[in-house]
């Protein structure tokens, strides 16, 4: 199935989904969790700019990134 053939069906169903997927979210998991896109986690900052906020204060405090070649601060 194509993205667009199961968000055809679940319309068409009447089955309700998660708000996230209407912001842009592709992948529902937490707001900014390791295993997310780059498309997601800048989804998700724009979502819970506080929060994004919060994981750039802790990469510096910890002197790591949020990811290997990521960090929250290029989000």
């Amino acid at each position: 199935w194509t993205e667009a053939e199961v968000w055809a069906r679940i319309k068409a169903s009447g089955v309700r989904y998660h708000w996230a997927y209407d912001k842009g979210l592709k992948r529902l998991s937490c707001s900014f969790g390791v295993l997310a896109s780059r498309e997601d986690l800048e989804c998700a900052a724009r979502l819970r700019p506080d929060l994004a906020a919060e994981y750039v204060a802790l990469e510096a405090e910890m002197g790591h990134r949020f990811k290997a070649d990521l960090s929250m601060a290029e989000v």
